[in-house]
């Protein structure tokens, strides 16, 4: 390989800095609201963390604490589900780093005493549901998570010859072998979990079950053209985002009764069409909304491989994931991932938070969630 080669794709992986996760961001635009009987209060990620000040708090080492007060109905409800053999399953979604919320999403459910008892995920879902699936406790999962800073990312990422990746993704499969995955099978499990990928010639949704975990959950994370597609028997797959963001359909199948989802949702599957004026000659929306803004004139070069890819895979999977989603008994979508790129990882603590505190706001959901499947 020549020594330009080498360069572009060292510089190309050095930028991309840990995507190990989908980049199919989905469902509808993320608001940070709450409703009152009579009006509706817009209320920044700020406003809402100083109404959960006192359930969230951070101990001596700067670890994410909560406080929940005892729930004596949904303690009650809860038994009789246990009596009645109602399973709940866990549908984690494609995101990238917004992703780190869905650790926030476990530690409320946990804090409950709500059971997760089977879990699906795609890409980054994966990740978190495996290693949840195999034993990571929520504080494992979150220290994993602080440390993942932006200076601390870069020995994770090992460039390949750009054929069908420019990651390979070893180090990655090192570093959660490390956190829990080490020579798990899916049987060592203590939840059951699926991981869902895709095989990228025929465009089937790939389930997988059994075997190595680390493999399934490699697959499930391989974003196309950015790391290097995974061979599955004679399948060659990549990430589950593609075809299934929110897996919700998949924890159906493996027998969940109530199913809480998680999407990690930025892009509006509703997007607005453009046709040019024919007297300004500017495009402009064929249907005036209120939330599309103009682009301004650019001076910059374009988006760079990385963006291209991401934004394009964005665009097409927003629309499929509100099918994905059906089925859910509850959708949980962090607060404040809107502003979150693909790569913050360091932005570990706040996206936990906002997994937090949209699954607190969702409480009530959940509740009469439950409600509704013991009357059935």
């Amino acid at each position: 390989m020549s020594k330009k080669i080498l360069k572009t794709t060292l510089v190309f992986s050095l930028s991309l800095l840990l995507w190990f996760s989908s980049i199919i961001l989905v469902f509808a635009t993320t608001e940070n609201k709450l409703t009152s009987k009579d009006k509706e209060v817009d209320l920044t990620f700020a406003d809402i963390e100083t109404l959960f000040a006192n359930n969230i708090l951070m101990d001596e080492d700067g670890k994410i604490k909560l406080r929940i007060e005892q729930d004596p109905e949904l303690e009650k409800m809860l038994a009789e589900c246990k009596k009645k053999g109602l399973k709940f399953g866990l549908a984690l979604g494609s995101g990238s780093a917004r992703g780190l919320s869905e650790i926030g999403v476990i530690q409320v459910l946990q804090a409950y005493n709500i059971p997760i008892d089977l879990i699906a995920g795609s890409s980054i879902g994966a990740v978190v549901g495996s290693l949840y699936a195999a034993g990571a406790s929520t504080d494992q999962l979150e220290e994993a998570a602080l440390s993942m800073k932006k200076r601390s990312t870069l020995f994770l990422i090992d460039p390949t010859l750009p054929r069908s990746g420019l990651i390979n993704g070893k180090k990655i499969e090192e570093m959660l072998n490390e956190l829990a995955l080490e020579d798990k099978t899916f049987k060592d499990l203590e939840i059951p979990f699926a991981a869902v990928a895709t095989d990228i010639e025929s465009g089937a949704e790939v389930i997988l079950t059994q075997g190595k975990v680390i493999d399934a959950v490699r697959a499930s994370i391989s974003i196309p053209g950015i790391f290097t597609p995974l061979k599955y028997q004679d399948y060659y797959l990549v990430d589950g985002g593609v075809v299934d963001p929110v897996p919700v359909d998949v924890t159906q199948k493996m027998g969940a009764d109530i199913i809480l989802a998680v999407s990690l949702a930025t892009l509006n599957p509703r997007s607005p069409v453009l046709i040019t004026n024919q007297e300004t000659g500017n495009l402009e929306e064929v249907e005036k909304n209120s939330t599309f803004k103009p682009k301004a004139k650019s001076t910059g070069e374009g988006p760079n491989i990385f963006d291209l890819i991401s934004q394009t895979l964005d665009i097409m999977e927003a629309k499929i994931t509100v099918e994905s989603l059906e089925g859910a008994d509850v959708v949980i979508v962090p607060l404040g991932i809107k502003g979150i790129g693909l790569s913050d990882f360091d932005q570990a603590e706040s996206l936990i938070k906002g997994g937090i505190m949209a699954t607190l706001i969702k409480m009530p959901e959940i509740k009469e969630a439950i409600k509704e499947k013991l009357k059935q």
